[in-house]
């Protein structure tokens, strides 16, 4: 029946999609300026920004559209008498020439090296968003400007320069040296893949740039673990932003980096808030497959986030408050060559709390001891909850010379929880839990320019996580007795990384590099009692272990003009730890069948030697309950995953169609890890399968836009010592799942609303409970709960505080779970206890009912 299903889905959506593809306009031969612009697009990936009055007149006589960019645009100039001026991120600004003869400023552009003069350079003057180009002579001249103004010179292939009007001479002109660009910069396959800010690139790589984007439903602004689910094939069953299962794999699984740091705590509020501020990241590159060679020790996805790279000419900044957090961000230039940014985030719970806080919290600690505890208070019972979260950013860059920049991060992220409850007014019972969780990490980088085709990056980098959970309970009635328990994990990461990218002509890309790094990994847990009759057990139990890799990885990239994309890539792994050698071939290719449709497939093995498991010692508090840990080559081996796609993509100016079928086999998996807690009572080794299908259909109507996601995935796993070693569904198996979303721009208003629907996840059974308390179940994960469903809305209104718009706000609202729908998110059992009797109590996790927030922000920029 869920085949049947799945295939009349698959054929109503292939039926749309050609209904769409019907209308596509096939005019050809003399087109309006416009027209000729979407081909532009379409052709060569690039985005052009243009007032209607400005082309509304123009025409093109030849249709130059197969060339290359820079020619087509230049023959645009002679034709239209029109600027065009290329921007970063492949987006080209269009606007008319308004120059006289007596320029208040002029200059002459030229190669830094060579010494000839560069025609068709851009100067746009930043306050206008305006500009000339060059002339023949490398000339340009500029009027209507104040001494405040500055502007922005770039030509593709050079980097771009920025510089203040009051630099010039009165009464003459600058000469300026542009250096050749080296660094290779990746092909955008399709811009706006689903919205504006989120584009796919050549190398399979979706890209979001949290800057570019605008309202996302259920958010009040940009949350950049939040905004990837969206992507198709990527679920958060516990409805968070930290648990990313990335086609099935779970979230430990995943690499995510923070400017080439590894994080081991990516959020806030214990998963319900990214711990990362949008507002100075620069892009997020996140891989489902065909993963690049560069990317090591992980067997599922790969979220890569760097922030601001460039140095402003002018401070910049902005602060905002919304109703979980306030939030604070600089970036300051110390000088044409020296800069640094600034941000920092912190909790308001411990100062007010709000709706908000407090829908998140119930939902955080709802089966947790804080949420059993609030039942008994009142007369007998208080408590108190001291909860807050902060985290810290800085990033030094220095241009060194024009050939190499040195940068420097630092990143602090911190969740500190003290909770107490007592008698009122008696000490005859008294719990105090204190859990603090720490990740803190750095980086040093080198970037080096050997010519202009080639260029080094060299980097050392730490990363540390520090988890510590202690509990301390005192009774003092009948026979007073103590309780504690503690447990510790500690992670310290220090590497070395060094790659060379060289570009050996328009079409072919070289990589290789080598990586270094140490893991350092500790755990402790302990508990003890003085009440007579409790036996301690094995406590304690420690472990600490050390592993060094060693990797070479190589990647040859061919992209002609996007009609052959291959990204053919090897990485060689040894771990000290397994004393074993393994290698971890990657490809990604697509290939264009007929114009606007291409094929494509990938390939990847992937190995890992960290992971996180179940700990059921001082599980009594109800948070925080995994550990990190080595291998041991014994009980727990190195993880190891194949990945196979193959799929197709359709592409054209208004219309993406996008399907990807994929299988996953690994091995080496345990069952004490998220998709088997709870269904296997023993540690086993096993293997793993997830087989599926991500499809997306999106289509633009000017302003607006709609997408449709569905994943089908059935992820199973088998282990020869449970369920009769018949393979069962993972504890967040989502068989379906589908997303309709919106998003429409009105001036200074964005607008989104989505539609989220998919499978419960399964469950088992209670069977029976043995003499000692233990649950028996039927077959594992045989059952399913109630579906899941939910509608966000956002919106957004930006404004300016002066006339040269560098002061700008932002208010935003967002409407989580809109008709405040109840999903059960997950189910167990435990056991209670009456008269030596045992019975078996189910335990549900709920999802977040109706959820508001508000957000306000003020930006200088």
């Amino acid at each position: 029946m869920k085949f049947k299903l799945y295939v009349l889905i698959l054929y109503f959506l292939s039926s749309f999609v050609s209904q769409i593809f019907a209308q596509e306009d096939n005019s050809k031969g003399a087109l309006p300026l416009r027209d000729y612009l979407l081909k532009i697009e379409s052709v060569h990936k690039v985005k052009f920004s243009y007032s209607d009055l400005v082309v509304k007149s123009k025409y093109v006589k030849f249709d130059n559209s197969a060339k290359e960019i820079s020619v087509i645009l230049n023959q645009l100039r002679e034709e239209t008498s029109l600027n065009f001026e290329i921007l970063k991120d492949r987006y080209i600004i269009i606007s008319e020439h308004h120059l006289k003869n007596d320029y208040k400023l002029c200059g002459y552009i030229f190669d830094e090296k060579e010494g000839k003069a560069i025609e068709g350079a851009n100067v746009l003057v930043k306050r206008l968003k305006r500009g000339v180009s060059s002339n023949s002579k490398g000339f340009f001249g500029l009027n209507d400007i104040i001494d405040s103004d500055s502007i922005s010179i770039s030509y593709v292939g050079y980097k771009s320069k920025v510089i203040p009007c009051k630099d010039f001479k009165k009464n003459k002109c600058v000469d300026i040296r542009l250096n050749k660009e080296i660094t290779v910069l990746e092909e955008v396959l399709v811009s706006d893949y689903l919205s504006g800010g989120i584009d796919k690139q050549s190398d399979g790589a979706i890209v979001i740039s949290p800057q570019k984007l605008g309202a996302i439903s259920g958010l009040a602004e940009p949350d950049v673990l939040q905004t990837i689910q969206f992507l198709p094939g990527i679920n958060s069953p516990s409805e968070t932003a930290a648990d990313l299962f990335i086609r099935g794999g779970t979230p430990e699984q995943n690499l995510i980096l923070f400017d080439g740091i590894k994080m081991y705590n990516t959020s806030h509020l214990f998963g319900m808030i990214s711990s990362f501020n949008p507002y100075i990241i620069s892009d997020v590159k996140i891989y489902k497959s065909g993963t690049s060679s560069e990317y090591g020790n992980h067997i599922s996805g790969v979220v890569d986030i760097e922030t601001k790279k460039q140095i402003p000419n002018k401070i910049q900044g902005g602060l905002g408050v919304n109703m979980t957090h306030f939030d604070a961000f600089v970036n300051v230039p110390l000088g044409k060559k020296l800069g640094v940014v600034i941000s920092g985030r912190r909790s308001l719970s411990d100062i007010f709390e709000t709706p908000t806080f407090n829908n998140f919290s119930q939902k955080v600690f709802q089966n947790s001891v804080i949420g059993t505890n609030a039942t008994f208070l009142g007369a007998n019972f208080e408590n108190e909850n001291n909860f807050y979260f902060f985290d810290f950013n800085t990033k030094i860059t220095y241009d060194l010379s024009h050939r190499d920049v040195i940068t420097f991060n630092y990143l602090l992220v911190r969740n500190k929880l003290n909770y107490f409850f007592n008698t009122v007014n008696s000490d005859a019972y008294i719990t105090r839990d204190f859990l603090n969780i720490r990740n803190t990490g750095w980086r040093l980088k080198w970037n080096h320019d050997w010519s202009t085709n080639t260029v080094q990056k060299t980097s050392i980098y730490s990363s540390e996580y520090d988890f510590s959970y202690n509990y301390e309970g005192e009774f003092n009635y009948d026979q007073p007795y103590t309780q504690n328990a503690l447990k510790t994990n500690f992670i310290k990461d220090f590497g070395f990384k060094t790659t060379v990218e060289t570009k050996t002509n328009d079409r072919t890309t070289f990589l290789a590099g080598y990586e270094l790094v140490n893991n350092r990994v500790s755990y402790e847990i302990d508990r003890n009692s003085t009440r007579a009759g409790v036996n301690p057990g094995l406590y304690p139990l420690k472990n600490t272990a050390d592993n060094n890799s060693h990797s070479l990885f190589f990647n040859y990239a061919y992209n002609n003009k996007s009609k052959t994309v291959l990204n053919l890539g090897v990485r060689a792994n040894y771990f000290s730890l397994a004393d074993e050698t393994y290698l971890a071939p990657r490809l990604y290719m697509e290939q264009e069948i007929m114009p606007k449709w291409s094929l494509k497939t990938s390939y990847e093995y992937k190995q890992q030697v960290i992971n996180q498991l179940l700990e059921n010692h001082t599980s009594d508090f109800g948070l925080e309950d995994q550990i990190w840990v080595l291998i041991d080559n014994d009980e727990l081996p190195v993880l190891r995953n194949h990945q196979y796609t193959l799929g197709a993509i359709y592409k054209s100016n208004k219309t993406i169609f996008d399907v990807d079928f994929y299988k996953k086999h690994s091995l080496g998996i345990t069952s004490f890890t998220r998709g088997t807690v709870g269904s296997v009572p023993n540690l086993l080794q096993g293997t793993g399968e997830v087989d599926g299908v991500d499809i997306l259909l999106k289509k633009s109507f000017g302003k607006y836009d709609s997408w449709i996601n569905y994943s089908y995935a059935r992820s199973t796993y088998k282990f020869d010592g449970a369920n009769e070693g018949r393979a069962f569904p993972s504890n967040f198996d989502i068989t379906n799942s589908f997303q309709w979303a919106h998003n429409l721009k009105l001036g200074n208003f964005s607008l989104s609303l989505a539609l989220l629907y998919k499978t419960g996840t399964p469950f088992s059974l209670v069977d029976s409970i043995t003499n000692n308390g233990a649950i028996v179940v039927k077959d594992l994960n045989s059952q399913r709960l109630p579906d899941y469903h939910r509608v966000d809305f956002s919106s957004s209104y930006e404004f300016s505080f002066d006339k040269y718009k560098r002061w700008k706000g932002r208010i935003g609202v967002s409407l989580l779970n809109i008709y405040d729908r109840t999903n059960i998110l997950d189910r167990s059992y435990r056991v209670m206890s009456n008269n030596s009797e045992f019975k078996a109590q189910t335990v549900d996790n709920l999802s977040l009912g109706f959820t508001p927030n508000v957000v306000l922000r003020l930006f200088l920029k």
